[in-house]
């Protein structure tokens, strides 16, 4: 029987708090990691305290990075000067920054919302960040044109654009969705460069 207090069941709690990982798997995984090699469970463990001490959350945009110097607050998109400041590509989560940035098309800056709305939450994301940079550039040279929505083309997808939309309405920016190329239901992450190419050619 698992004592409640065990290494094991620790480890299950808090397997289970990481997403897509009920209760059951986070058991089955404890128990696979308990058998693993040690010497890659030792590694496994220094990685850990290494990202816990040097991945950063970018205070522009939201991405996770790596960084260069203590107390590093930009991603290094953010700090590159050659980046379009006045385009700002909204996206749900950090693979699908990366899935974009692989096309080397896009050269604006963006927005990571870290989730959508859910139909069966009642509650709005957090969009007081990105509103406070619209306010913020209004009176500033680099102006912010465009608002660009490469969410998922998903039910909490097209709730979450809205929401933004309705947000961002008083504001008078111009706001843009990723057009054909995604199929409905697809998500960003997984779509391939020339999808997200043609995809950024046609938003609207």
């Amino acid at each position: 029987m698992e004592n409640k207090n065990s290494l094991i069941a620790k480890l299950t709690l808090l397997l289970s708090k990481l997403p897509n990982i009920g209760p059951r798997q986070a058991r089955r995984l404890s128990y696979f990691l308990s058998r693993y090699d040690p010497k890659i469970l030792d590694e496994i463990a220094k990685l850990f305290w290494d990202i816990s001490k040097k991945i950063g959350i970018c205070e522009n945009c939201n991405f996770v990075f790596e960084r260069e110097i203590k107390n590093q607050k930009l991603c290094p998109i953010c700090s590159d000067i050659k980046r379009n400041k006045r385009f700002i590509c909204v996206v749900e989560k950090d693979t699908d920054l990366i899935s974009i940035e692989k096309t080397g098309k896009y050269k604006g800056v963006y927005y990571v919302l870290s989730g959508l709305m859910n139909s069966f939450e009642d509650e709005n994301i957090d969009l007081k960040p990105l509103i406070l940079k619209i306010k913020e550039s209004i009176n500033k040279k680099e102006k912010i044109e465009e608002i660009i929505l490469a969410l998922n083309l998903t039910s909490e997808g097209y709730m979450t654009a809205n929401e933004i939309k309705k947000q961002l309405m008083p504001y008078g920016i111009k706001i843009t969705q990723l057009g054909v190329g995604l199929p409905i239901g697809s998500e960003v992450e997984f779509a391939d460069t020339e999808t997200l190419i043609e995809s950024f050619k046609n938003r609207g």
